[in-house]
């Protein structure tokens, strides 16, 4: 009977053990999914949508709260963006509510390739599900700098805002993968519409 005690109490704690392991070795994300680009509100569904490409690869870690961590790069096929092409690594830590900014801090280099400054460009919203084979970007778009002395800066708003879901073929596919990927964040202001 001892015996058999000890068996069990290795075998869960070996099952433990393997379960942490599983959970907290990072995963590797390598997707390009097709989607659409559409734009939000009434005025939104008289546009037409657009068709999207999304490319991401990196690493995905997971803690044992669920806490996830992507590393690597988020590209949407010709978006052109500030950042110097050997520094679009990214780092987004998701929230509770699923969603992670997408930030790329660079340096500036003078003609001497000296670092001459650094700078922060933050991009969009991104939402994924657990194997990123789901994903919805809110589309943040650039704002210059304004005569008021606002520096350049970027906007999303729910009202008139850009989405990009994939995969999707139509602007109901990709409303349909937002509001499921969304649930929690928008949980304040309603279904995307």
């Amino acid at each position: 009977m001892k015996r058999r005690m000890i068996w069990i109490v290795l075998i869960a704690i070996a099952s433990c053990v393997i379960f942490i392991v599983y959970q907290s070795y990072p995963r590797t994300i390598d997707v390009t999914l097709t989607g659409v680009r559409y734009q939000l509100g009434a005025k939104g569904a008289k546009v037409e949508e657009e068709p999207a490409t999304v490319v991401i690869k990196g690493k995905l870690h997971a803690k044992l709260k669920g806490q996830r961590t992507f590393r690597g790069e988020v590209t949407i096929v010709g978006e052109q963006i500030p950042v110097p092409a050997d520094q679009r690594q990214v780092e987004i830590r998701f929230a509770e509510e699923g969603w992670g900014a997408i930030a790329y801090p660079y340096f500036i280099y003078d003609e001497r390739g000296a670092v001459s400054g650094s700078n922060i460009y933050n991009s969009h919203l991104l939402f994924a599900n657990k194997d990123f084979s789901q994903v919805s970007l809110l589309l943040a778009e650039q704002v210059p700098e304004s005569k008021d002395g606002l520096s350049a800066h970027t906007l999303w708003d729910a009202e008139h805002g850009w989405v990009l879901s994939a995969p999707a073929a139509t602007r109901e596919e990709g409303l349909a993968i937002s509001n499921v990927l969304m649930r929690e964040y928008l949980k304040t202001y309603g279904e995307l519409e």
